[in-house]
Formats: C-alpha cells, structure tokens, sequence
C-alpha cells in the first residue's frame, strides 16, 4: 500500500499550504518512506509524492522510482501477469517494463498495465513523450482521487472535505494521459478518443477505456460479460432440501467445485504468501482476516491456512458496536427477557461459532479470534476523522460501513486465553476480505427477488449489473479507510482469475435461486466450504456489516434520516 500525490501546475498556481496538507494525510498509508520529486516545462511544474507502506519483495524502494528521467508513483501489487521473482519489489520491476517501451507506441504501455493481475492506482511520467499517464485497475480496487480545474490537476489516494478543494474518485474506467509539450511525436494528433477535459487551454486528458477485447483490443478487460447459456428445459420451479444439508452435487458440479476451489486457493496463496515479516519477527501474525464469521471470509481463512507457516498465528479481526439505538430498541420490543450482553452483537455470534469449525479443521494453528468491542463514546470520538478519510462519499450508509471498518482495521480489542480476556492488538499490515463474493454469487435479497419476477434470464441480468458496477461502487472508500492504519485490504474473489473464471461459468452452477435461503445464494461458495470440512458455516446467511456488527442507526444522525442521506459532521 501507498500513498500517491501529483500536481501538475503553472508556476504562478502553486498552492503549498494545499500541497503539505495533502502529503501529510498521506503519511499514514506509507508508513516506511517518503520522498518529493519535481520537475519544471516552461511555466509548468509536476509535482510528485508517494509514500510506502513495504509489502512486496525483500527491500523496501522508496517513491517516486526515477529510471532514465521516468518517474513512478505506484500503489498496487502485480499478483500474476508481468514476470517478476518473489525477490523483487513491483515497483522496480514495473519501472523497468515501463522504460524499455517505445514512447511513440501508447499501446505498448496500455499492454503492459492490462496484463497486470492485482490492484493498482498509478502516476507515470514518460520522459521521452513528455506525457503524463495516471489511472486505476479495472475494479477499482485502489483509491485515487481527482481535483481539477481550468489551470491545474491534482491528484491524491486520499484528501479532506474541508481543504477549498473539490475531489471526486476518479473513474475506473480506463487509463487517462496527458501530452504535456510538442515532442514531434509523429502519433500525438493521433487520438483515438475525445480528451476529457483540458487544463491551462492547451493540455488535453486523453481517456484509454477498458472494454472488451473486441471493443478496444489495446486495454481490454481481462474477464467477458457473464455467461447467459442455460441449459435445455431448466425449470423456475421452487425445490425442496432437507434443511440441514447442501444439495448433493452430479459429477458436472463436482468438477466446478473443484474447479473454483483451485481458482480461489491460487488468489489467497498469492496474497498471503510472500509478505515481508516485520522486523524479521517470524512468530507474529503477518494476515488478518475481517472476519464476521460468515460463508465468504471462513472460506478464506481455510484457504490462508494453507499458505502461511503453522507457526504463524492468523488474526480474525470481529469488530461489534455498543449502540443506543439498538439496545434501545432491544428493551421496548423484549422486556420480559434477559438483555443480551451489549456486545453479543449478530457478527460475535457467528464469529464465535465459525472460528470453532477453523479450529476443528486446523487444529495445529493458532486461531486468534480477536474481539474488538466499540463503545459508542469511542466511535464518536472518531466520527469527524472517519468521515473525512471517506471523502468524498458522505451519505450515512457510507458511515456505518466505514466506522465498523476503521474500527475493525484498527485491529485493538482482546482475545481469550485460557478463559481469560487480555488485551491484544493485531499488526497484521494485510487483511484479508471477502468482498466481491456476494456480487458474484448472488448474495444480496435482489438477486433472489430478481429470480422471483423474472426467472434465470432476469438473474444474469442482476448479475452483470452488479459486476458492471463493482468498479464505481466503494472499493475507494474502504482503501482510504484501512489505509488510515498503515495496512492494506486483499480481495481474493476480486482477482481478475477468480472474475475470469465466474463470468465463464453457467448461472445455474453458481447459485440456484429455487432453493431456499441459506442453500441457492452463493450454492456454488457453500459447496466448496463444504469440501472444505465446514459443514456449519456453509449454511451461513449473508448479512450486511453495518447490521452484523450493529453501526446502523448510531452514527449521530436522526432515525429519520436513511442511508442515502448526507451526513453532517459534529462540532
């Protein structure tokens, strides 16, 4: 994980106190170094920053990397795609493909950054075209933001609602460039795209979109569009199973559970194996899981229990909230009972629960289930900080995902040893989330309703507009949230392998709607649990974060407001 920050001004524009309060923010995402490189065109000056949070390769290589006058701002990993040893750090390995393309060819730079499986946001400057070039993957999976106007670009993984300035995310839709001065490029007039915007009246941004490759074949998207082949005579009718077991699988579903079980267990491996210890301190955890217990994040466990030394404990970080409004409720609706305790929230339950079945299938490594209790005083507190590292989304929802984040991220709370409670903090710098899964695999309640009105043609439809959309939704958001901890967020169901893989395969396999709930959402994820040994958890229902660990309702807004309305920040 890094931070990027890039200016591209006239001399006469150049904001500084704007420019160290944005490098400043950035601090926290790159812990390991930091560094400044400028560079000056007539009256244009470039600015570039980055900070480093070291988790690739055996050295740490401070930003910006400068090779043959090249600079390089670069926030991602390169799981798969370009060659590059265990050893090396991506930066200098990118740098390298980068500098040895022909500068006249923009395609040989937009082939290198398709081929890249992992997430990434990046600024490149390229001596010999004198251009600019800055974007993000495919699924948006890195935060960087946009501030630009008539004279000037900035650029930054993260900025504050209240620096004068207006930011938006920019999009994932493609790789941007901007020529910056006449090279005699004989190709520069050469455009295949309108330019976006233009600053300072004669520098055009240039957007290189992602499409399919029969669309735009020099940056193509690395996954088709969903698979809508069904088979022959596949009937809408509801089924019946017996409630405490899965749907015995034919020997065509076995295949594919085999199948994704390999996909899946490739993307984990390559997330968790090779991260630098710190301090060369081999006893500590190195990956945390953002663990509610529930299908997606146990499945994700068993497959890092794989990859990582049995000597090496493995965080689940399990995140609850006391909430007033909850527990309020709780009191009207339930008087003659017991109150629970306050933080015997949905996801301590089934956290609880799960991280017993991880026990029983891996009983030689240490489990640390770690219970990070918030009081509502303490969210509070860091409300206003949490809602500015969002920025620029604001609406309520926004808050509740991001609090139970932070929080969770933050990894203090306790586990219990021998029956005792002791305090216990997580330095786990990655963390390991299920997001992406739901998207694919019809877990959300509109995928089933969209089955119920419109049948199987209806539910691919659902599908791909959810997979359309994964790229604009709040990757960004969650980046600049877990970021603020000097750690890094991995999505193993959002490898490109693992989209790949699931937009290939037939609907029916991947979920099965006619069976009830707990059995036909995510049909093809519970039966891969299920060959995992985790013959509970594989019956798990989805329920979203801000409910599982009770942040709904308790972030400082009236219970009339609704999620999609604009917070207000406390004074």
């Amino acid at each position: 994980m890094c931070g990027i920050l890039f200016s591209l001004t006239t001399s006469d524009n150049v904001n500084i106190e704007q420019w160290e309060t944005l490098k400043k923010i950035n601090t926290n995402r790159g812990p390991d170094s930091q560094q400044t490189k400028t560079i000056t065109f007539s009256n244009i000056v470039l600015q570039f920053y980055s900070t480093v949070l070291h988790l690739r390769g055996r050295n740490n290589v401070p930003q910006p990397v400068c090779e043959n006058n090249n600079i390089l701002c670069w926030n991602g990993e390169i799981f798969d795609g370009l060659s590059i040893s265990l050893e090396e750090n991506d930066t200098s390995a990118l740098m390298q493909h980068l500098s040895k393309i022909d500068s006249k060819d923009p395609i040989k730079l937009l082939d290198i950054f398709s081929q890249i499986e992992g997430p990434f946001a990046f600024v490149f400057y390229q001596e010999q075209s004198k251009r600019i070039w800055f974007g993000r993957d495919c699924l948006g999976r890195r935060s960087l933001l946009w501030c630009k106007n008539e004279n000037s670009l900035l650029l930054s993984s993260t900025a504050k609602p209240d620096d004068g300035l207006e930011w938006q995310e920019v999009p994932a839709n493609g790789i941007y460039s901007i020529q910056l001065c006449d090279n005699n490029d004989d190709n520069k007039n050469k455009q295949e795209f309108e330019p976006v915007f233009i600053i300072n009246q004669s520098l055009p941004v240039q957007l290189y979109p992602w499409l399919q490759k029969e669309e735009n074949p020099s940056l193509p998207l690395p996954f088709p569009r969903l698979n809508s082949e069904l088979p022959d005579n596949l009937s809408t009718e509801l089924l019946e199973t017996n409630n405490d077991y899965l749907p015995q699988p034919d020997e065509n579903i076995e295949q594919e559970i085999y199948n994704f079980t390999k996909v899946l267990d490739d993307a984990v491996k390559r997330r968790v194996a090779d991260i630098p210890f710190i301090d060369s301190i081999h006893s500590q955890p190195r990956v945390a899981i953002l663990f509610s217990g529930g299908l997606d994040c146990i499945c994700l466990a068993a497959l890092a229990h794989r990859h990582l030394p049995l000597s090496e404990p493995i965080d689940l970080l399990n995140v609850a909230f006391e909430n007033p409004r909850a527990q309020n409720a709780n009191q009207k609706k339930q008087q003659q009972q017991q109150q629970q305790h306050t933080y015997n929230t949905p996801d301590r339950v089934t956290g609880r629960a799960s991280v017993e079945e991880l026990r029983k299938i891996a009983p030689e490594r240490t489990w640390h289930f770690v219970e990070i209790n918030v009081p509502y005083t303490e969210a509070m507190t860091h409300r206003n900080r949490i809602i500015d590292l969002m920025y620029p989304l604001d609406t309520v929802m926004d808050l509740s995902i991001a609090m139970a984040l932070w929080f969770a991220s933050r990894g203090k709370g306790e586990i219990d040893v021998n029956d005792t409670y002791v305090p216990y903090e997580s330095h786990a710098r990655v963390l390991i989330s299920g997001l992406g899964a739901d998207e694919q695999l019809g877990g959300y309640s509109r995928h089933r309703e969209a089955f119920r009105h419109g049948g199987w043609e209806r539910l691919i439809s659902e599908t791909q507009l959810d997979v359309d959309r994964i790229s604009f939704r709040n990757l960004g958001r969650d980046d600049r949230i877990i970021s603020d901890h000097g750690k890094e967020a991995r999505f193993p169901f959002l490898s490109t392998s693992v989209v790949n893989y699931l937009c290939r395969l037939p609907i029916n396999i991947k979920m099965d709607m006619r069976y009830g709930r707990g059995i036909g959402e995510k049909l093809l994820l519970r039966q891969v649990a299920y060959s995992l040994g985790l013959t509970h958890a594989c019956r798990n229902w989805k329920r979203a974060i801000q409910f599982g660990a009770k942040t709904a309702k308790m972030t400082g807004e009236t219970r009339a407001e609704k999620g999609q309305h604009k917070l207000t920040k406390s004074l």
